[in-house]
């Protein structure tokens, strides 16, 4: 089957908030001047009122799409007969001479004219409010403003505004820009003050990644992922979001639609892990501050999921007034989530910490603050391990003994005694080292289903479960066991339709899963790998990174029929998923672990 080209978007950001520029040049999605707050540009949730931004050459062209090499700037080139231009889009972002970063809420669009002179319009929508709210336009002194009632937008440009508000077509007879600024009014309007700010966010993105120890396989893929991930940080707090985007559904047409715009723990740890993997250390520094200033101020009220503020309160509402994407219902905005038990995030929590100071020893020193704050999430899971959860799939209404959630549960525990013999806590240690031999008999003896012959999703059940494929890489066993191996092959039989593998084949809320969690597929070529069938492992890599879009990017799912890529965009797990596959099979780090598949793993 042919595959469908969709969500085909750019993602560009400055750590504060971010935009989506389709490969025809429109920003679709952008929310400003945080990540979480409501959209300014939202055509890609109502083609019809949702707002865009778009440079429109006349006449016949054709446009390609790339980033510029090792950098979060994005060129969309336009070549017509006779013409030729190329538009550069990038939030600025940079460091300035007091050490402080630059990252004010503002998007640059430079055009930079290659030969002839095409004639292009400029259309540019803004619906404030998640299109709510339609601002009023006019023309001041050196810009054209947006007012809203409480939004303004400036748009600074060099090309007649005239032309721009009245959506009309002239000749580009030069290099030329737009800076789209956020409540504010801005000093620098030549152009080579925003072509020395471009220059600036290219060397410093280019400085962010050539730090970073990459594989010399795949390595422009695992760089644009590590780029992804930079971008989806909070640099205010060191929150790390999900994704840039609410409501891109799972499936067309049904009602798994989530916003996916703030800090969940466990996402936020995965990421953490994935840049340490790559040798990137200062997201974990920034998110781990960040947990223990959340610590301080919540105590051991560890919830699922934040705001990237640290707002623990996020209300779910339906913003019934848009049609969605591909006119999937409802556009949501929060996350109900936020109220749900999930008792594995202390086990991702943990373990990211654990890498921090302990196996890597980022952070030269656990104080007082970070002991207090281990020893609440250790005994937060002895409290809670026990309890029924919503797993890591987030059920609304299926609350269980899910057997990945317990697993992490005696993480938890495991990372926690690790951590208290590195500074001497050795009654702590003693103590919870009973702890983790219970709850790992209790697993072994509820979460082994010796009929299935495989590792299940929730004690007393028959149902295989995707999560249960990550064991090995927190410690738990081993590919190289008998059960493990065994429950990679039925989870192959049962979840894996040859192409993908989906996260669970079992009826949830709302219904039969049809569609694949891209980071599942990843999870199964390392499980391939450890189990010994390394050829399999490499030939499905091959197939699953051939899906992302013409940028790499993924987004969160895919439709296992037509290829279309689906789900919340860019969506943190699974460039996570493929950083961490890339660097297991091919390798990157001389301080990483050895082992069967470069995970760590354990024969206890």
């Amino acid at each position: 089957m042919a595959r469908l080209m969709t969500l085909d978007y750019g993602i560009i950001g400055n750590c504060s908030t971010a935009a989506l520029v389709k490969s025809d040049s429109s920003i679709d999605w952008m929310c400003m001047p945080k990540f979480d707050s409501p959209s300014i540009f939202a055509k890609i949730l109502d083609n019809g009122k949702g707002g865009f931004f778009k440079v429109e050459p006349e006449g016949q062209f054709n446009v390609s799409q790339a980033y510029i090499a090792d950098t979060n700037v994005l060129e969309t080139r336009f070549v017509g007969e006779g013409w030729e231009f190329r538009l550069m889009d990038y939030f600025p972002h940079f460091q300035m001479e007091d050490g402080s970063l630059y990252k004010e809420p503002e998007v640059h669009r430079l055009i930079e004219l290659v030969r002839g002179t095409p004639r292009i319009r400029i259309v540019i929508e803004p619906a404030f409010k998640y299109a709510s709210e339609v601002p009023k336009a006019k023309i001041e002194s050196d810009h054209i403003v947006f007012e809203g009632s409480i939004d303004y937008l400036y748009l600074y440009t060099n090309m007649p505004a005239d032309s721009i508000l009245g959506q009309g077509y002239f000749d580009l007879k030069g290099d030329s820009y737009m800076v789209l600024a956020y409540n504010k009014l801005k000093a620098e309007k030549e152009i080579n003050a925003i072509k020395e700010q471009m220059d600036k966010t290219i060397s410093y993105w280019r400085s962010w990644i050539g730090m970073a120890r990459l594989p010399s396989v795949h390595r422009d893929l695992v760089a644009r992922s590590a780029l992804t991930l930079r971008l989806l940080t909070y640099d205010n707090t060191g929150a790390i979001v999900a994704a840039a985007t609410t409501s891109i559904p799972e499936i067309i047409g049904e009602v798994r639609n989530w916003d996916y715009r703030y800090c969940w723990i466990r996402d936020a740890s995965f990421t953490v892990m994935a840049l340490i993997n790559i040798l990137r250390f200062d997201v974990a520094k920034e998110f781990l501050g960040w947990m223990l200033k959340l610590h301080k101020e919540y105590g051991i009220n560890l919830q699922v999921l934040f705001g990237i503020n640290g707002d623990r309160d996020i209300p779910e509402r339906e913003l019934d007034y848009l049609s969605g994407y591909k006119n999937s219902k409802p556009v949501r905005v929060g996350n109900a989530a936020a109220k749900q038990r999930q008792v594995d995030i202390f086990g991702e929590l943990l373990d990211a910490i654990y890498l921090i100071y302990v196996k890597y020893k980022i952070e030269p020193k656990i104080n007082d603050s970070d002991w207090e704050l281990v020893y609440s999430l250790v005994e937060s899971a002895i409290k809670e391990w026990h309890e029924k959860d919503h797993s890591i799939w987030e059920f609304r209404k299926l609350s269980r003994h899910y057997t990945f959630s317990k697993v992490l549960c005696w993480t938890a525990v495991d990372r926690g005694i690790k951590i208290a013999k590195e500074i001497g806590k050795t009654a702590e240690a003693r103590r919870w080292s009973k702890v983790r031999s219970h709850i790992k008999a209790d697993i072994i003896k509820n979460g082994w289903n010796a009929e299935v012959n495989a590792f299940v999703q929730c004690y007393g059940s028959r149902e295989l479960d995707a999560s249960i494929l990550l064991l090995p890489y927190f410690g738990f066993t081993s590919f190289r066991s008998k059960k493990m191996k065994s429950t990679v092959e039925a989870i192959g039989r049962q979840l894996f339709n040859g192409e993908f593998l989906l996260r669970y084949a079992a009826k949830d809320d709302f219904g039969i899963p049809k569609n694949a969690l891209i980071a599942c597929t990843f999870w199964y070529i390392d499980a391939l790998a450890g189990i010994g069938r390394r050829d399999d492992a490499l030939d499905l890599l091959e197939r699953i990174i051939s899906h992302t879009n013409h940028l790499g990017l993924f987004s969160e799912d895919i439709d296992r029929s037509t290829y279309e890529l689906l789900g919340n965009f860019p969506q943190a797990y699974s460039h996570i998923a493929l950083i961490n596959t890339m660097t297991n099979l091919f390798g990157s780090n001389k301080m990483a672990p050895k082992a069967s598949t470069g995970m760590r793993e354990s024969q206890n």
